[in-house]
C-alpha cells in the first residue's frame, strides 16, 4: 500500500469529519421542524425514536457491509444520502416529509457510521503511526465543531430572514463532503471483497459473539449507551428551552458558537488532557459534566440558566475521541467497522427507548420536570457506570 495514499488519507479526513454534517442548521434545527412542519416537541421526539430504532436494524449489517466490501465504497454511498436528506429537509413543508427526509438520514449515517473512523485508523496501522489516532480524530472532530460553530452565528440570523435558508445553504457543503469521500484510498484493498450474503451474515455473527464475550468493550458500550442517549435526548430540549425563556432567535447562533467552541477546544487537546488525568478521572468528569448542567436547568428557568448547556459540551468533545481510542485498542482490523457498528446499534436502542419514554413524560409534564427526570436518572447511571470502571480498568 502506497504510504503517501494513507498520508492523503489522514489530510482528507480532517476535511470530511469537518463536512459531514450539516453546517448551518444545528442552531435552529428543533425551530425549524416545529414551525415549518407544524410539529410539536413530543412528536419530535418519537419520530426520532423511530428513526433510531430503525438505526439500530441498520447499524450492525451496515458495519459489516464496510469491513466485507471496503470502508471508501459505504462512506461515499452514505455521503450521497446526507446530500438528498438536506435537500427533501430543506423543502419540507408537512410532517411527512420530515419522515421521509428523516429515513434516508438514517440510511446515510448507518453507512458512514464506523467505516470513516476504521479507514482512518487502518490508514495509520499501514504507516505504523495508530498511536497517533486519538490525537488526530480529536482534532478532525475539533475542527469540525469550530467551522459548525462559526456557521451557526450566521444561522440565527439567516433564520431571522427566511427559516429555511440556513439549512438550504447546508447542501453545497453536503456535496463537497462527498467530492472528499469519493478521493479517499481504501486502506485494505486486497482483502475487499465481492459481496456475499453468508459472508456478510458470519461477519455479524463473529463479531456479536466477540462483543458478547469481552467484558471491557461491553462497559465502553454501555458507557457510549448513557452518553449519547442523553446527550440526544437533551438536545432536543435546547430550541423549546431557548423559547420558553424567552430567548431572541438571533441569540440561538450564538449560544450554539459558544458551545462548539469549547467542544472543539475540548476535542483538541484531548490527547494532551488524556494523558494528564487518568481515565478514571475522565469518565467521571465526563458524566459529572453531563447530568449536572441538566438538573440545573430543569430547576432553575432563566435566560442564564441557557449557558449550563456549555458546559456539556466538555463532554461531548472530549468523548468521541477518548471513546474511539479505546475502542480500537481492543479490536482488529477484520471486524473493527462491525464492532463500532454494534457500539452504534447499542446507542441507537438506548436512544430510541430514551426518546419514546421522554416524549411520554413530555405528555404529562412540563419541560423543566421533564429535564429534571432527565438528570438524575443520569446520575444514577453514572454512579454505576464509574463504580464498574473501576472494577474493570484497573489503574497501572
Amino acid at each position: 500500500m502506497n504510504e503517501l495514499q494513507m498520508v492523503r488519507n489522514i489530510r482528507l479526513y480532517y476535511q470530511f469529519q469537518a463536512t459531514k454534517e450539516p453546517i448551518f442548521w444545528g442552531a435552529i434545527l428543533i425551530t425549524f421542524i416545529q414551525h415549518a412542519a407544524n410539529m410539536n416537541l413530543a412528536q419530535i421526539c418519537i419520530m426520532e425514536a423511530v428513526a433510531v430504532g430503525m438505526l439500530f436494524i441498520l447499524e450492525i449489517p451496515t458495519g459489516a457491509l464496510s469491513d466485507l466490501i471496503g470502508r471508501r465504497r459505504t462512506i461515499v454511498i452514505g455521503s450521497l444520502f446526507m446530500v438528498i436528506d438536506n435537500i427533501l429537509f430543506s423543502l419540507a413543508t408537512e410532517p411527512i416529509m420530515i419522515w421521509v427526509a428523516n429515513t434516508i438520514w438514517v440510511f446515510g449515517y448507518t453507512l458512514i457510521s464506523g467505516a470513516d473512523s476504521s479507514l482512518l485508523y487502518d490508514s495509520l496501522k499501514v504507516i505504523k503511526r495508530e498511536g497517533e489516532f486519538k490525537n488526530i480524530e480529536g482534532r478532525a472532530i475539533s475542527y469540525k465543531y469550530l467551522i459548525v460553530g462559526i456557521c451557526a452565528i450566521f444561522s440565527g440570523y439567516l433564520a431571522s430572514i427566511n427559516l429555511r435558508l440556513p439549512v438550504a445553504i447546508s447542501t453545497f457543503p453536503l456535496v463537497y463532503n462527498m467530492i472528499i469521500a469519493l478521493k479517499f484510498t481504501e486502506p485494505q484493498a486486497g482483502n475487499c471483497l465481492k459481496y456475499n450474503i453468508l459472508s456478510h451474515l458470519k461477519q455479524m455473527k463473529l463479531s456479536v459473539l466477540f462483543v458478547a464475550n469481552h467484558i471491557k468493550i461491553k462497559w465502553l458500550i454501555i458507557f457510549s449507551v448513557v452518553i449519547s442517549t442523553t446527550s440526544h435526548i437533551w438536545f432536543f430540549t435546547y430550541n423549546p428551552y431557548f423559547e420558553l425563556v424567552k430567548l431572541p432567535i438571533t441569540y440561538f447562533g450564538w449560544i450554539f458558537f459558544a458551545l462548539n467552541m469549547i467542544a472543539c477546544a475540548s476535542s483538541y487537546f484531548t490527547d494532551w488532557i488524556s494523558k494528564k488525568i487518568n481515565n478514571k478521572l475522565s469518565v467521571s468528569l465526563m458524566l459529572t459534566f453531563l447530568f449536572l448542567p441538566i438538573l440545573l436547568m430543569g430547576t432553575f428557568i432563566s435566560k442564564i440558566m441557557v449557558l449550563a448547556v456549555c458546559l456539556q459540551n466538555l463532554t461531548r468533545g472530549y468523548y468521541l475521541p477518548f471513546i474511539a481510542h479505546l475502542v480500537h485498542d481492543h479490536i482488529e482490523s477484520s471486524q473493527r467497522a462491525t464492532v463500532f457498528s454494534i457500539r452504534s446499534a447499542m446507542v441507537c436502542l438506548g436512544q430510541m427507548i430514551g426518546l419514546w419514554i421522554f416524549a411520554m413524560i413530555l405528555n404529562h409534564s412540563s419541560l423543566p420536570f421533564s429535564l429534571q427526570i432527565l438528570g438524575l436518572f443520569t446520575f444514577i447511571c453514572s454512579v454505576f457506570l464509574i463504580y464498574r470502571f473501576i472494577k474493570i480498568f484497573p489503574e497501572k
